[in-house]
């Protein structure tokens, strides 16, 4: 029987965006405990960028296609799945893969789309988020008026660790760099927002 298929982005070869195009490959099929999502919408992060110029390979067991992050509507589920259910609208941290019409993503690891949040949108929360909650919340322990800093804050992971930790009513505190050469300076931080930041010069050659 043959497979059907679906549209996804091929690394012809290491480098820049002009070695990617447009392949047709097998809709994968979700294995025990995983959800496969129509895709909307999927995400750059720093690994797909590695990983595109050859300088980061997939882990063993990965997708060799791009994208960790996706948002979009459940298509179908593995038997051994009570939630998300077909028709569901939500946002995933996936193991690669999340560049093509089709991605299979453990159930465990996507959630709903926040309200007011359309797919572009959400599909920037997860690898950030999950981060952030993960070592701070289930590592860290951090609790309400404990102390934190969290360096690189200007990252996505540093932002969405700011937020979290604001949510839970920590305080907060933030270091970042920036390169003299490109001339970018840091924003300032409103005093209102309850944390403080430390700002150091990086030169670039």
């Amino acid at each position: 029987m043959k497979s059907v298929q679906m549209k996804s982005v091929h690394v012809r070869a290491p480098g820049g965006p002009e070695v990617l195009s447009l392949v047709e490959r097998a809709v994968p099929s979700p294995g025990p405990g995983e959800v496969l999502i129509r895709v909307a919408a999927a995400a750059v992060n720093r690994p797909d960028v590695q990983q595109r110029r050859g300088l980061y390979p997939p882990p063993p067991g990965a997708s060799v296609v791009l994208g960790l992050d996706v948002a979009g509507v459940i298509d179908r589920v593995a038997p051994d799945v009570d939630w998300p259910r077909p028709g569901e609208a939500v946002c995933a941290l996936a193991n690669g893969g999340g560049y093509a019409e089709f991605c299979s993503v453990p159930a465990v690891q996507c959630m709903p789309i926040p309200k007011g949040f359309d797919f572009v949108e959400a599909a920037a929360l997860p690898e950030a988020f999950f981060t952030a909650w993960n070592s701070m919340v289930w590592l860290g322990r951090l609790d309400h008026g404990e102390t934190v800093l969290v360096h690189n804050a200007t990252g996505g992971v540093g932002l969405a660790c700011l937020q979290v930790a604001q949510w839970l009513g920590a305080r907060r505190g933030s270091t970042c760099a920036f390169s003299i050469r490109s001339g970018t300076r840091p924003r300032p931080i409103s005093p209102n927002s309850g944390r403080s930041s430390r700002c150091s010069r990086r030169r670039t050659s």
